[in-house]
């Protein structure tokens, strides 16, 4: 691990309502040194930030569809709080050519699901480097 990533201790919010996927992803930002919390939809990642402290979570990976609440409406949410519109949002889904990134001023990227992992970490690290 080169010491560039074991001193960046960003911290991630992975929001995908499949186990797996969010598995996968978070090992792969852990062997990053990235740290990583997970949440299954988008109800469950708006509580971790508002209990939390909204600064630790410098980047969120958001899926687009999903139960209880989907990734369009946390979108929405987002810009209503003055502490979390900050947080830039990469937004990871097979839904991603729907958005419209103009109309999300959070949303710093799309990445069109399914996609390879090293993608992925590239995108992580270039939008966690700006």
């Amino acid at each position: 691990m080169s010491a560039v990533v074991a001193s960046r201790k960003a911290r991630i919010l992975v929001v995908d309502d499949y186990a797996d996927a969010r598995s996968s992803v978070r090992e792969a930002l852990e062997e990053r040194g990235y740290g990583v919390v997970e949440a299954a939809h988008g109800q469950e990642a708006l509580d971790v930030l508002v209990s939390s402290a909204p600064r630790s979570i410098e980047l969120i990976l958001l899926d687009l569809q999903m139960p209880v609440m989907d990734g369009w409406q946390l979108l929405r949410l987002l810009k209503s709080y003055v502490s979390l519109r900050q947080i830039p949002v990469l937004v990871v889904s097979a839904h991603a050519p729907r958005l419209h990134e103009a109309a999300h001023p959070g949303v710093i990227g799309v990445l069109h699901s399914p996609y390879r992992i090293d993608h992925l970490l590239d995108l992580v690290n270039t939008c966690l480097s700006h």
